[in-house]
């Protein structure tokens, strides 16, 4: 830890919510408050963890992956980051053929009221190696209003893995600007998970992937929209290389907030196969959902496919648990905590539990 700024106890609580375990087992650490790294500390010599401004200076090869695979000129948000001259984030390389069997956790803390907070991120996963990354984004409950704008880039090499894991949960007035992509290299896997489950004011997000040969990309998202909230999602993913898979899943809940969730999938080559399924469950007509599924075929022998569903829920469902002795309330929150239940592949049990506590509250009229 820093020795210019200390969480409290209070404060290593509220991290908790979205991953963070201060004593749990870990492949390596990773935590910022507002502008300041506090801890960027591996537990193991398969893997390296650096603040991206150090490992620039101490890597110049490194300073080449920076802005490698998005355009700096992108929009407002990543040319808010690119001007920065020591960019707050972290750089983690898992050595070649190494799996690193402990998750590895990273958390951006936004402590101060007002306070926007710009992060660039590299992730290196070198050939043959595996990592699982838990990633959570967290405000003070005593933050008014705040924003964060994210660069994350990862560079996945031939027969890597990596899982990535990321836990929103910001506040009501509070924005956020993730801009993230992936390259997977060939017979690379790469698999995203995305959460939110708390009120937050605007999130826009749009991740991309590009896949070799053989290569696999899977994006999965759950989020639950309480009144007030405004969340953008999605992701593209381009399959560039024969053999590549992917899949693209979403569960969203609207109980009162508007949701948009896009999905592309672009093969551009002959036997690529990808999967899109967004699926909305309605809970409040204050709310909106709009899915809008993308397909974009490039070559003939492609097999891409999608379904969508936008839908209130079942009136018959509903009567059912009812006529067995449950309140209404209780019903409906039977029926959203099952919607929201898809397990994600490759996720610590630990982690499970505490995503299953969050569907858990994210109920019709209750905000986590």
């Amino acid at each position: 830890m820093s020795n210019q700024v200390q969480l409290t106890r209070k404060e290593l609580k509220g991290l908790e919510r979205v991953g963070y375990d201060e004593l749990g087992e870990r492949s390596g650490t990773f935590l910022a408050a507002d502008d300041r790294v506090l801890e960027a500390k591996p537990f193991s010599d398969q893997v390296e963890i650096l603040p991206v401004a150090m490992a620039i200076r101490e890597y110049d090869w490194v300073h080449d992956l920076v802005f490698g695979l998005i355009d700096p000129d992108k929009d407002e948000y990543t040319r808010m980051v690119k001007k920065q001259k020591n960019p707050l984030g972290y750089f983690i390389r898992v050595k070649k053929g190494q799996e690193v069997i402990l998750p590895l956790q990273t958390c951006f803390y936004i402590r101060t009221d007002q306070t926007t907070q710009m992060t660039h991120n590299i992730i290196v996963a070198e050939p043959g190696s595996a990592l699982h990354l838990i990633s959570g984004c967290v405000a003070d409950a005593h933050v008014d209003e705040g924003r964060h704008v994210g660069v994350t880039e990862y560079y996945i090499g031939e027969g890597a893995t990596v899982t990535t894991t990321m836990i929103h949960s910001w506040g009501p007035n509070v924005t956020v600007y993730p801009r993230a992509a992936a390259h997977v290299k060939k017979r690379g896997r790469f698999i995203s998970n995305y959460v939110v489950m708390s009120p937050v004011k605007h999130i826009q997000m749009a991740p991309e992937a590009v896949v070799e040969e053989g290569g696999l990309a899977e994006f999965y998202s759950i989020v639950y929209a309480p009144e007030g909230s405004s969340l953008d999602i999605g992701g593209t993913i381009r399959l560039k290389g024969k053999q590549a898979r992917c899949e693209i899943v979403s569960r969203v809940v609207s109980d009162g907030g508007k949701v948009i969730t896009r999905g592309c999938i672009v093969g551009e080559v002959d036997g690529v196969q990808g999967s899109m399924a967004c699926n909305g469950l309605l809970v409040n007509p204050r709310g909106s959902i709009h899915a809008i599924p993308e397909l974009e075929g490039k070559s003939p022998l492609v097999l891409l496919s999608h379904e969508a569903s936008v839908g209130m829920i079942s009136q018959d469902e509903l009567s059912y648990l009812m006529a067995a002795g449950l309140s209404e309330e209780h019903a409906r929150e039977l029926i959203i905590q099952g919607f929201l239940e898809v397990r994600i592949k490759g996720l610590p049990e630990s982690l499970h539990k505490t995503i299953a506590e969050m569907i858990k509250k994210a109920k019709a009229g209750e905000a986590v």
